[in-house]
């Protein structure tokens, strides 16, 4: 469902709040506290909110540069904890795929109009 017109509630995030954010973030982020929703749920936001606040503000230096580092800090632990066997591998390359954007999709399609069954282009014809 679409916002309402005149909605108004992004613009509340101002260069000031966002580096205030991006600050409490990179604080955040430590040995327990390393996976991005986990960071966001430390701040009393959403991890997509960061998302947001890097394409708003990617002009301030400030902004940007304090989510880049609050990332790759994330990152670091999470690579540092896979190598030492802390977390599961599996669990690690999930999350490090997650904040790369690489996450696969289905290699297997499924046509919905054939119920599976093969198509024969020649039974078109008839």
């Amino acid at each position: 469902m679409p916002a309402p017109k005149g909605n108004k509630y992004s613009e509340k995030w101002t260069e000031e709040k966002a580096r205030e954010l991006a600050e409490k973030a990179l604080k955040a982020v430590n040995d327990d506290c390393y996976f991005v929703s986990a960071i966001a749920e430390e701040c009393g936001e959403y991890r997509e909110l960061f998302t947001y606040l890097l394409k708003k503000f990617n002009e301030d230096d400030e902004v940007f540069h304090t989510l880049k580092r609050m990332y790759n800090k994330a990152e670091s632990i999470i690579w540092k904890k896979a190598a030492d066997g802390t977390i599961d591998k599996t669990v690690a390359i999930f999350a490090l795929k997650s904040l790369h954007g690489l996450m696969e999709t289905s290699k297997q399609q499924i046509d919905h109009t054939t119920d599976g069954n093969s198509i024969n282009p020649i039974e078109w014809v008839k």
